[in-house]
């Protein structure tokens, strides 16, 4: 909804036009469809962690919809060895009748195409509602198919409370005696974050370490090995885990961001340089190394600090909101630390358009 007056958009509705009857429609639509967009972004991430099947006569559907349409033909759908948009089910000879689920990042890595998509996601400028063929994906290693727990986060200190409010939305919950749970119920499987905390008070003495994730048989409280659980569910479950960590930590040093995550920053920030054509950029495992005119750099793709080659540390503090629209970003819940990085590399791959005193003062 928008509202001009003289010719010249104006930022809110004006006092005498806010109880029109036509306005007061207009904004209540507005609030239904923002409301139906929102319901539908979650319906279909969920999909996507449970393999819901839809027919495709019912993704053609939602993608005539004027509010949703959009969003869905964004999204990747898989049948068999098929993986692709909405608008490539037809030609692939997908029968309006047969059924498709959500594409998950498992499916794009078993199937070696992953980083394909990734590049038409880029070469396409297309934005995904939720992060789909960019996000984070843990496998099972070797040692953990033996076990009946995940030990890969044990000793990380987190806030009990901010743990617990970060995962409520991701429907963990939190028991007295079993720690953090989430029940998935199609699988019957109940996976468990255990940590000597108490979740419900804050910690007097120090903040708990995360000891284990297990999996327990929903019906027989028995617990599961790790070589019977899902792949896809836990994926997701490492993810949420590697969430609280990163996020809900404790203490005053913040722990670097997971492998997983450095790995789809890494990902994005080679498709922005090929983007942009910059020949004097090029990385390792965690780091973008920069060889500027002035000077070279590396960037470190958790943290975002900038070491100069030879030199110190340069103190770049980023302006966030100011990042966003200007680096293109390929889902829209865009993560400014990620924005931060992506400009950080730009910004000192250009490093003689540098004009802040500040910054050129360091360099030298």
């Amino acid at each position: 909804v928008s509202v001009s007056k003289g010719g010249k958009a104006l930022k809110s509705l004006p006092a005498a036009i806010k109880k029109n009857e036509y306005v007061e429609d207009l904004n209540d639509a507005k609030k239904a469809f923002t409301e139906q967009y929102r319901r539908t972004r979650i319906m279909m991430e969920e999909a996507m962690e449970s393999e819901t099947i839809f027919l495709v006569s019912e993704i053609y559907d939602m993608c005539e919809d004027r509010v949703i349409g959009a969003m869905i033909r964004s999204i990747l759908f898989k049948q068999g060895d098929f993986i692709g948009f909405p608008e490539e089910m037809k030609a692939a000879g997908l029968a309006p009748d047969s059924s498709v689920v959500v594409a998950h990042p498992f499916h794009l890595y078993e199937s070696g195409r992953w980083h394909d998509f990734q590049k038409v996601c880029f070469e396409k400028q297309l934005k995904q509602p939720f992060k789909q063929i960019f996000r984070e994906l843990y496998v099972k290693t070797e040692e953990e198919k033996n076990l009946n727990e995940s030990m890969r986060y044990a000793g990380n200190q987190i806030n009990p409370q901010k743990t617990v409010a970060l995962l409520r939305s991701r429907r963990w919950v939190a028991d007295e005696e079993d720690g953090l749970q989430k029940v998935y119920y199609k699988e019957n499987i109940i996976a468990t974050i255990y940590a000597m905390a108490d979740w419900f008070s804050p910690s007097d003495i120090e903040a708990p370490t995360l000891e284990w994730v297990a999996f327990y048989d929903r019906k027989i409280f028995e617990r599961k090995p790790i070589s019977e659980i899902p792949d896809i569910l836990f994926s997701e479950v490492m993810r949420d885990v590697d969430l609280a960590v990163s996020v809900a930590h404790a203490g005053e040093i913040d722990p670097e961001m997971s492998h997983s995550t450095i790995e789809m920053r890494r990902d994005i920030a080679e498709f922005v340089v090929s983007m942009l054509k910059l020949t004097n950029v090029t990385f390792t495992d965690s780091h973008a190394l920069v060889k500027g005119e002035r000077a070279s750099y590396n960037i470190h793709l958790g943290s975002g600090v900038i070491h100069q080659e030879g030199g110190a540390m340069l103190n770049v503090l980023p302006v966030h909101s100011q990042n966003r629209g200007r680096i293109f970003l390929p889902f829209v819940d865009d993560d400014p630390k990620t924005a931060e990085i992506m400009s950080k590399i730009v910004t000192f791959a250009e490093d003689k358009k540098i004009k802040d005193p500040f910054i050129l003062e360091q360099i030298r």
